[in-house]
């Protein structure tokens, strides 16, 4: 009997489950039934096989008899975890979670699981390819985190029947536990690594009764997108941030194993004698110690830590590991995704040697432009990949076309008018290029609604579509062209100028001007276009 009644984890912990590609049984270790009956894919898969219904059946026997927390490898590839719950009335209750792993993908047990579940072996391959599924080295430390994350909502449910008699315990409770809610709620793709450890020390800090909370992260770390100087703190502290930082570093240096350790003496060497306690979390990868966690008390604070202030400062930085690993995977996805892109780029960019560079040097000056504006970080770097395949639909056109030096007759100006379209058909299917296929389409529309190939105006074109025209207009007026030279800065600042409000956005114009075009000189030297007199930034 399945007691999903009785209790559940979060949302965001199934959230965290789902996106793992794992699945969750809440089960009586009696009657240990659950339904096979299911539309949900990944269920039919990694429970119809009877070596895995077997698994669980003893898994729940062991529970009964007293076990605790336990994983085992159940076939190559597919792991289970399995954890005794609080009981409530005459339930005996647990925890079953099956996890797949990357090993599962090359396993021939997955042809076993596929015929079970009646599923297409290719097919699933392919959908397992799009979680993020853990390593083998990863399902110890993964599995005390969802074990306390379960044991915490069985804490909940208990103390929420007792709330009119222990309500100051049961606030304290949930403070607690809101810790490991927030963590998992600031897990996301679109959240860069400064993001995340900021909200990590603030929370710790808000929550638990430590005068300051920092981390720091080892110079490797310091590498990352996202990551400025690896050093994070929030409270007020007895010592400055560049002293606390040298002494994470000592601490990276010195420390051993994964358990918090408590230094009375704080973070003072033998020469500043400090009366300060302070507890230091290691934050461990797969190379070894990477950071530390650090959380101290006022100077003369003679307040013992307690031990579920050190076991919360320790699932926090587990759970800091883990966000940076998954950090760094995907900004060497993210890294191999744009080298992809450029190379894209430079092959369709070496159809004509007058415009070799160019798509660079638009997406330099579409990303500036947008920063210039005030547009978040995050929205100038897809403007900037936006403004590298503007013109990916020109491999669609003819090469006599694009380097013809005399006037295009109406049929040439036909294929030209057709690239915004080819690009979009051709960039939409790449999951990651949705919002950058806009600018790809509407690049060439015009404020006054004249443009091609929809005709939009004013703010019917996107943003992004309004940014790179006018940095793509800037660029095809500064560089030499088979029909043209390049024309003086001057003279391309006044024609800016003269169309604000018939082909560009006027709102764009000033921002733009207000550009150091120091970086956009250096590339156009570099790409070996030819300039004229006048580099001066606009």
């Amino acid at each position: 009997m399945t007691l999903s009644s009785a209790i559940s984890f979060t949302d965001q912990v199934d959230t965290v489950l789902r996106r793992q590609g794992a699945v969750r049984l809440l089960l009586d270790v009696r009657r240990p039934d659950y339904d096979l009956e299911t539309d949900d894919w990944l269920r039919s898969l990694l429970l119809s096989s009877p070596i895995v219904r077997k698994a669980v059946g003893e898994a729940c026997a062991r529970v009964e008899r007293g076990g605790d927390l336990e994983s085992h490898e159940v076939c190559p590839g597919l792991w289970l975890v399995s954890f005794g719950l609080p009981a409530t009335g005459t339930d005996a209750r647990m925890c079953c979670i099956v996890i797949p792993t990357q090993d599962l993908e090359r396993s021939e047990f997955l042809d076993l699981l596929c015929q079970s579940a009646r599923l297409d072996r290719t097919l699933v391959a392919s959908m397992l390819g799009e979680f993020d599924l853990l390593g083998s080295t990863e399902i110890p430390r993964y599995c005390s985190f969802m074990h306390l994350a379960g044991l915490s909502e069985c804490e909940i449910s208990r103390r929420s029947a007792m709330l009119s008699s222990l309500g100051k315990q049961l606030g304290d409770s949930y403070e607690e536990i809101h810790l490991y809610h927030t963590l998992i709620g600031n897990t996301s793709v679109s959240t860069t690594p400064d993001e995340f450890l900021d909200a990590v020390v603030k929370e710790l800090q808000r929550v638990l009764p430590f005068s300051w909370v920092g981390v720091r992260l080892c110079r490797d770390l310091q590498r990352i997108p996202g990551v400025l100087d690896g050093f994070m703190i929030a409270g007020t502290a007895p010592e400055t941030p560049s002293r606390i930082a040298t002494a994470g570093d000592r601490l990276i240096e010195s420390l051993e194993g994964r358990s918090p350790v408590v230094l009375d003496a704080g973070l003072a060497d033998s020469s500043r004698p400090s009366r300060s306690t302070v507890v230091a979390c290691p934050i461990v990868g797969d190379s070894g110690i990477v950071g530390v966690l650090l959380a101290g008390t006022r100077p003369g604070d003679s307040r013992t830590v307690s031990s579920i202030e050190t076991k919360l400062l320790g699932a926090a930085a587990e759970h800091v590991s883990v966000f940076l690993r998954n950090a760094r995977l995907y900004a060497n996805l993210d890294s191999m995704f744009l080298g992809t892109v450029q190379g894209m780029v430079s092959a369709i960019d070496a159809k004509d040697q007058y415009t070799r560079g160019h798509s660079q040097r638009v997406a330099w000056l579409a990303r500036a432009l947008a920063r210039e504006c005030g547009l978040p970080e995050s929205m100038a770097s897809r403007v900037y990949l936006a403004g590298l395949v503007h013109d990916v639909g020109k491999i669609g056109v003819p090469e006599h076309v694009l380097q013809k030096s005399g006037r295009l007759d109406d049929e040439e100006f036909g294929w030209i008018m057709r690239h915004p379209e080819i690009g979009s058909r051709i960039l939409r299917d790449i999951p990651q290029m949705d919002d950058i296929l806009p600018a790809v389409l509407h690049h060439h529309e015009r404020w006054d609604g004249t443009g091609y190939p929809h005709r939009l105006g004013g703010e019917e074109i996107p943003i992004f579509a309004r940014l790179v025209a006018l940095a793509d207009a800037f660029d095809a007026m500064s560089s030499t062209r088979t029909y043209r030279s390049a024309r003086p800065r001057e003279v391309v600042v006044a024609e800016l100028r003269r169309c604000a409000g018939s082909q560009f956005d006027p709102e764009l114009i000033e921002p733009f001007l207000r550009i150091d075009l120091t970086e956009y000189d250096r590339l156009v030297a570099e790409h070996g276009g030819l300039f004229t007199e006048g580099r001066h930034a606009a």
